[in-house]
């Protein structure tokens, strides 16, 4: 487990690096910049999939930071799939439209709950 401000991640013997946020914050570029540092680490530079656990937590980003996962050469190269956990099925339907406006490079889907995240992710595998 490797920790970066006040957030935690994890490889799971699933395959799967959790990101845990544990207070509220603001990211900024650079803050998903060392994030995705970390993430590479734990995979040992593959590819891997990505589980963002922001359902506690208030996860707000710069502008910046909602445009670097579409540019960012690196995350284009190492994320094979993320996948987001929100507290609400509203939120769900919010990010899963906003995904269809600004989609990513990788796949990428909201849901409402970890199990159904999980077995998604391990789909695309």
């Amino acid at each position: 487990m490797l920790r970066y401000k006040s957030n935690t991640l994890e490889l799971g013997a699933d395959g799967i690096i959790r990101f845990r946020p544990e207070a509220d914050d603001v990211y900024s570029d650079t803050d998903l910049i060392m994030i995705l540092d970390l993430a590479e680490q734990l995979s040992e530079g593959d590819r891997f999939l990505l589980l963002m656990l922001i359902n506690e937590y208030e996860f707000l980003m710069t502008k910046e930071a909602r445009k670097l996962f579409n540019t960012y050469e690196k995350a284009q190269r190492l994320i094979k799939a993320e996948a987001v956990v929100v507290n609400s099925v509203s939120t769900r339907i919010l990010f899963n439209l906003l995904n269809m406006v600004h989609r990513p490079k990788f796949p990428f889907r909201a849901f409402t709950t970890e199990k159904e995240a999980s077995t998604w992710l391990t789909s695309i595998a």
